[in-house]
């Protein structure tokens, strides 16, 4: 069976006013700002959405992406796969003033001349889904980080401030 590939535009309000919902998926590759920082591979991003408008007349798109990207550690430098699965919920708007006056539970979401750009949606919701600093878990990690034994915290029992103090007591003689 093959993966159904989802359009990069839509018109977001006809898929409103029928309740439609789109299933697919889109390759990181064509994500120019993302593709920046996964190392290159077949990663696809797996995708369901579901259009709507709502009881305040509002309309609206629930997603749910699921996808695993290869970054590379930034404590060993190799690479890690790294599982996002992220569920949204935006509001279509064709303002700024609108975007303002969503409810609290809507992110928005602004279509331009109608049309709302999914690929660049989906690359949005993934990059604020990366970790601030991509690293393996420590366990996992080749670089190991060092330990209580390893003689970093020999000085512990001493005062860090002690020759602050004896140069004090030196200057008052």
């Amino acid at each position: 069976m093959s993966e159904k590939f989802i359009p990069e535009h839509i018109d977001p309000f006809r898929y409103a006013e029928q309740s439609l919902g789109l299933d697919g998926v889109l390759k990181i590759a064509d994500m120019q700002r993302l593709s920046a920082n996964v190392i290159p591979g077949t990663d696809t991003v797996a995708v369901k959405m579901q259009f709507g408008v709502d009881e305040q007349g509002i309309t609206f798109l629930k997603g749910h992406l699921e996808t695993k990207l290869t970054l590379q550690c930034q404590r060993c430098m190799e690479p890690f796969t790294y599982g996002i699965m992220s569920d949204f919920v935006l509001g279509i708007v064709n303002t700024l003033d609108e975007a303002n006056a969503l409810p609290e539970r809507y992110e928005p979401a602004l279509a331009k001349e109608g049309n709302l750009a999914l690929r660049e949606l989906i690359e949005d919701e993934i990059i604020l889904n990366l970790p601030i600093i991509p690293r393996h878990e420590p366990d996992d990690c080749k670089v190991k980080l060092p330990l209580s034994d390893s003689g970093w915290e020999q000085g512990k029992g001493e005062n860090p401030f002690h020759v602050l103090k004896s140069l004090k007591d030196k200057h008052k003689q």
